[in-house]
This record gives structure tokens, C-alpha cells and sequence, in this order.
């Protein structure tokens, strides 16, 4: 195998990883989004999938004071 078909496979192996990666995120967004896991569920299947660096769940303070401020609170 030569240096230019390893790299071509590699390639393809990131391809399909990423792939993956995008099916992982949107099936954690779709059992959120219907209710079926939790915040801090999801926020553990995406670091179980690598998932977890496309986010930012540090500004989970600011997402409470927006569901606070919308509840009347």
C-alpha cells in the first residue's frame, strides 16, 4: 500500500466517523427534544459519543435564567 492509498483510507475512516458523530448528535437531540432524557442526560450520551466538544454546556446559567425569566419567575 502506498503512502497516497493509506492516507485515501484514513480519509474515508474520518468520513464515516464524522458521519457518526453528526447521527450521535442528532439522535441526543431528538430523544431531548421529545422529552425522553434529561439536559444532563444528554450532556452524558454526548460525552459517551466525543460529542460533547461541538457544544458549550458551560452557559447552562444563562439557559436557566432564560427558562426563569420565561416562566414568570
Amino acid at each position: 500500500m502506498t503512502r497516497r492509498e493509506y492516507l485515501m483510507a484514513e480519509l474515508r475512516c474520518a468520513s464515516l466517523r464524522a458521519r457518526l458523530q453528526v447521527q450521535d448528535i442528532d439522535a441526543v437531540g431528538m430523544a431531548l427534544g421529545a422529552g425522553l432524557i434529561e439536559p444532563e442526560q444528554a450532556l452524558e450520551l454526548l460525552a459517551d459519543c466525543d460529542c460533547l466538544q461541538f457544544i458549550s454546556p458551560d452557559n447552562k446559567n444563562n439557559a436557566n435564567e432564560t427558562t426563569t425569566t420565561s416562566q414568570g419567575v
